[in-house]
């Protein structure tokens, strides 16, 4: 392979044909990548502290996570919610080298608020314009008609939408012109069947919280002929889902659990340990019994994920980065490891961090390995398509022709 700048020019079998005055990197029995992408890491941190009713979002523990992620190979993110002037003001320092990190696209501030008016719904997307969001994201409190007024407003001035839908669901979403959508399931009454409705209404009254997201799973059914339908059209209109399995794996994890909250490499962020301790535990008050049920319930999600990926979704990596017990950087591999759980292959997991993504992101210049692409690369030791968790044996990571990290990141 020949890089010249930040490109690939030309790929040779053999090494043949170097050129002269080049650096020659030897990478025989090695394994080459493109960099890999997650689709849903925040940019910006939001800090811990008690009473305020406004997030404070601490600019330089985000750069240090933006550097960390890049440690770990990942050479593009996706921040699907950003404040909109301080977030896209990180993302074009990033974006012009004035921050380490991976390139990213960012969404204005996430649209959430089921008051607003279709007038006042279209001026929140037009007065984000001056800071050119990459994307809109509309959140789980809005209906099917507001989800379409952002989709119509944002649509014409050519900037696609992610939904975090739940008031509204991915069926209605999709409908309406939904570009992409995050997280594995909507949690949306609807998705579940008619019979279930009921008790899961009365479960929402008497069991708020997350703890009604163990009553939803225990109702869905995956297999039902709405979520079949519901596969086919996702698939046909090409919407991308990222599936952020970590983020429920962290979030409803007990505190024994080696994988999260005692995960070494989190040790580089003890801030992000005091917060998530002080102020963002989900299942702090979760008893064994619901444990138990979390426990028994999750593999149905992970049935789900495996029929998407069956029926021909485009699936893409992302992690929620920001949100509690998601180490930055580490927490991608982790989420590689919860996608193997669910029976995809390490070929269609590498695929959803590489050429899935550059398609969801509408991108032909990342995702693989070839010729015109960028030189955003990552050299293994070990072969990840007989382990996926090989992604971690990282030897170097090149961002736009330039090697920069040599070394896997250590704890």
């Amino acid at each position: 392979m020949v890089i010249v700048g930040d490109r690939i020019v030309r790929i040779e079998q053999g090494g043949q044909g170097g050129t002269a005055g080049a650096e020659i990197i030897d990478g025989k029995g090695k394994f080459l990548l493109p960099g890999f992408i997650d689709m849903h890491a925040h940019l910006l941190f939001p800090r811990c502290h008690p009473g305020r009713a406004e997030p404070q979002f601490d600019r330089g523990l985000s750069e240090k996570a933006l550097s960390r992620q890049l440690e770990f190979g990942i050479t593009t993110v996706r921040s699907p919610a950003t404040p909109t002037v301080e977030g896209l003001k990180l993302r074009d320092d990033v974006n012009a080298g004035r921050v380490r990190g991976p390139r990213a696209l960012a969404s204005a501030e996430l649209i959430n608020d089921s008051a607003l008016t279709d007038a006042q719904l279209r001026a929140a997307v037009r007065d984000a314009l001056p800071n050119r969001p990459d994307y809109f994201k509309v959140y789980a409190r809005l209906g099917p008609e507001q989800v379409a007024t952002v989709i119509d407003e944002a649509h014409r001035h050519h900037i696609p939408v992610i939904g975090h839908l739940q008031k509204t669901s991915w069926a209605a979403g999709a409908r309406l012109g939904i570009d992409h959508l995050a997280h594995s399931v909507d949690w949306s009454v609807e998705s579940l069947p008619p019979a279930a409705r009921p008790a899961y209404m009365k479960a929402l009254e008497a069991r708020p919280g997350f703890r009604s997201r163990i009553d939803w799973l225990e109702a869905f059914d995956p297999g039902s002929a709405d979520q079949q339908q519901l596969i086919s059209l996702l698939a046909r209109e090409r919407i991308s889902v990222d599936l952020t399995l970590i983020a429920y794996d962290g979030k409803f994890s007990p505190q024994e659990d080696e994988r999260y909250r005692k995960n070494p490499y989190l040790t580089s962020f003890p801030e992000l340990r005091n917060d998530w301790e002080q102020c963002a535990d989900a299942t702090a008050d979760w008893t064994a019994e619901d444990y138990r049920r979390w426990t028994a319930a999750r593999p149905k999600l992970l049935r789900w994920v495996k029929a998407m990926s069956d029926g021909g979704v485009l699936l893409v990596t992302g992690t929620d980065l920001t949100n509690e017990w998601i180490t930055p950087g580490e927490g991608l591999h982790q989420e590689f490891g919860l996608l193997a759980e669910a029976g995809l292959t390490p070929n269609q997991i590498l695929r959803m961090t590489g050429a899935s993504a550059a398609e969801a992101l509408r991108r032909d210049d990342i995702g693989v390995v070839e010729v015109g692409r960028r030189a955003d690369l990552v050299l293994l030791s070990a072969d990840p398509r007989q382990s996926i968790g090989n992604t971690r044996s990282i030897m170097w990571v090149m961002q736009g022709g330039k090697i920069v990290v040599r070394a896997a990141p250590r704890p």
